[in-house]
């Protein structure tokens, strides 16, 4: 008997241990895999966090760069500019003497004697028409200087000889002759690497000068060369954010090859870690190298996004231990919480070992009174679980009446646990006992569970929940009853709510920028906007996303416009093939431009199909009918019609009949149903009304 009793002991220790190791495991593991996903979570946020910002300054830096681009584009198409490079490139005399003759700008007697010699031989005077233009194109030149923070600017041949700059100005060196080389070669802008100055950080660019198309019908001939320098300290330092602490936490990247640098108005820093993956940098951790003046390097999560048509990147980035600080505390009380649980199993395990073997001599009635403590026990863990749930719990007949809630739900009806048992749902809060009865009937309805959202006003305040009901049935499959779970979203939506104010603010931003390229276009994509909500209403499909889709996608609709040339924009006549292709291009510009952001609704699609038509004739992909999204259908209506009857650079508007007539012309591409819808609106009160401040604005 003794011997059977050892034996059986020591088979209960040996069962209590696997289970205690089993249960130290499973805490393990859980700990492991929350901590993980924890970590996962806390840096994805972190990196659409830095994402929104980083997209905001690209933005901005991709106004600032389009609008200098028009600048220069703008001087180096003005006739005077590329017939002056022809006859500088045809000139037979050195470079060093138009130089001389710009910054005298009065002929000798001897550079006159030249000029006979020169039209002995080649049968023309090319001295006298260059000097004529010498003292303008100086001054033209100077002009240009005094623009868009341009430091120096040089007039360049093709043959890399500099015979015009202002006064005090030195030679290109190698490097800008280099650059040069590569426009001459490409017909392409090239930008130089950032360098610095005393103080001033400046980027030299060589641009290509075309020949007018009178002498060249191609427009391809590169008959000289410009080459700048660009001041671009007050962007770099606009863009650069630092701690009092020293902490780089947002910064402007120059991109040379393989090799990154960040750029800083106290002295540029390589980075020679960092490697770029498909143009962009992705969220990780680095070493932000040690600026001047600094001793302690700092450990970030940054990322940087790429600036179009440019060498830069625009960095954000997070102190590492800042990041990581939640993910600390929360280890923390993830490791007592493991070793509570595990003390607490131990000590159960150990009741159940002491019950196994040091009361076996117990009778049942003792093993079953045993057993309902245990059982007490559990409910009341379960029942303080059930208190310290931030959801509200509560289960009721199909009655209304309430047979169980917990401490949350107690909370949300302003009254004490201890009193919720029995309490008919007529006694709640006139908000919460609609819930109630809307989600038993539910339930009741359709015999499974029922998922939900809504607000609901308690205290006075309007709460925002999510939740789910599910039936409770008896031991014989009845429904007797439903168990619902209100989860306070509140704080959630009012985040949402913070960053569609902040996407709100930004596009109010692109879109003021948008209206400086082109005076007209000031007002259309409002207008647009309104019309194109107008009729979604008026067919029944106005919700609040389409809403949303159609008024971000109206605003943002010409942004492409931005890196057009401004004399396009503004010609008075009809295009030719070649200035209607260029002008489609904006499509192709404004994808680029917000590929980066993420609006949270298909908006981008919106604005890239806007301007498809249903035969197929539109651009930039040729769709047709169905393939072409619903907003961009209704858009394509309501910018078409504005667009009519509001006034051009090269017609007059037309009024609200001929607008129509026109449409009726080309109803072939355009939703047919659309259309009808625009007919009946503008005989309605909101049409009318949307005419009437259409006129206003003209």
């Amino acid at each position: 008997m003794l011997q059977n009793l050892i034996v059986h002991k020591r088979r209960a220790v040996a069962l209590m241990l696997a289970l205690l190791a089993l249960a130290v495991l499973t805490v393990l593991l859980t700990a492991h895999w929350f901590l993980q996903d924890a970590r996962q979570r806390l840096l994805h946020d972190n990196e659409q966090e830095m994402l929104v910002k980083a997209g905001n300054q690209a933005a901005l830096l991709t106004v600032w760069y389009g609008d200098h681009k028009a600048y220069v584009q703008h001087f180096l198409q003005q006739d005077i500019v590329r017939l002056f490079s022809v006859e500088a490139e045809a000139s037979s005399l050195p470079a060093a003497a138009l130089r001389e003759m710009a910054q005298r700008q009065i002929l000798s007697p001897e550079e006159q004697d030249a000029t006979q010699d020169s039209e002995d031989h080649t049968g023309h005077a090319p001295l006298d028409s260059l000097a004529n233009r010498l003292p303008i194109m100086l001054q033209l030149l100077q002009n240009f200087m005094q623009g868009h923070d341009i430091n120096a600017a040089w007039f360049v041949n093709t043959r890399l000889e500099t015979y015009l700059a202002a006064p005090g100005q030195t030679l290109p060196d190698s490097n800008q002759l280099a650059a040069l080389t590569q426009a001459r070669h490409t017909r392409r802008p090239v930008m130089l690497p950032v360098r610095q100055t005393g103080e001033a950080l400046l980027m030299d660019v060589a641009c290509p000068v075309f020949a007018p198309r009178y002498v060249d019908r191609s427009g391809t001939l590169v008959s000289g060369l410009l080459l700048y320098s660009l001041d671009v300290t007050a962007v770099v330092r606009a863009a650069s954010s630092v701690t009092p602490d020293g902490l780089i936490t947002s910064a402007i990247l120059e991109s040379q090859g393989s090799n990154l640098r960040m750029l800083d108005v106290r002295g540029s820093l390589a980075l020679p870690d960092w490697h770029l993956d498909n143009e962009t940098l992705p969220q990780a951790l680095r070493s932000l190298p040690i600026p001047a003046g600094q001793t302690n390097s700092h450990e970030v999560y940054s990322l940087a996004l790429p600036v179009p048509d440019m060498p830069w990147l625009v960095m954000q980035s997070t102190d590492a231990h800042t990041v990581m600080q939640p993910y600390v505390r929360l280890r923390q009380n993830v490791v007592l919480a493991g070793c509570l649980l595990i003390a607490f199993t131990g000590i159960v395990l150990l009741a159940l070992w002491w019950w196994l073997v040091a009361r076996q001599e117990r009778t049942v009635t003792a093993q079953i009174r045993h057993l309902y403590q245990l059982l007490q026990q559990q409910k009341q863990i379960m029942d303080n679980m059930n208190a310290c749930l931030s959801e509200g719990i509560v289960l009721n007949d199909l009655n209304g009446v309430i047979y169980y809630a917990n401490e949350s739900y107690a909370g949300m009806a302003g009254r004490e646990v201890r009193h919720m048992r029995g309490l008919p749902h007529e006694q709640l809060p006139d908000s919460l006992a609609r819930s109630l009865v809307r989600r038993t009937r539910a339930v009741h309805d359709r015999g499974t569970a029922a998922h939900f959202e809504g607000t609901l006003v308690l205290n006075g305040q309007e709460r925002h929940f999510v939740g789910s009901s599910t039936p409770f049935f008896e031991d014989h499959g009845k429904l007797v009853g439903v168990v619902s779970v209100y989860s306070d979203i509140s704080a959630m939506v009012a985040a949402r709510q913070r960053a569609e104010d902040m996407v709100h603010k930004t596009v109010d931003v692109l879109v003021r920028a948008i209206e400086t390229v082109d005076p007209y276009l000031a007002g259309q994509s409002g207008f647009t906007a309104r019309l194109a909500q107008l009729l979604a209403d008026h067919m029944g499909r106005g919700h609040q996303e389409n809403r949303e889709i159609l008024h971000t996608a109206a605003r943002l609709s010409q942004i492409g416009m931005i890196r057009l040339p401004r004399d396009l924009l503004t010609k008075a006549g009809s295009l030719n093939e070649e200035e209607r292709s260029l002008l489609q291009s904006h499509v192709a510009y404004a994808r680029e431009a917000l590929s980066g952001i993420d609006f949270g609704l298909p908006v981008l699609e919106a604005i890239t199909q806007m301007y498809e038509r249903m035969d197929g004739s539109g651009y930039p992909e040729g769709l047709r009918g169905e393939n072409i999204c619903e907003p961009a259908r209704f858009l394509a209506v309501a910018n078409t019609f504005c667009a009519l009857v509001r006034p051009r650079s090269w017609r007059l508007a037309f009024n609200i009949k001929q607008a129509l007539h026109i449409l009726d012309e080309e109803a072939h591409r355009y939703d047919p149903a659309i259309l009808q819808a625009l007919r009946d609106l503008l005989t309605s009160p909101q049409g009318q009304a949307f005419l009437a401040d259409l006129q206003r604005q003209q």
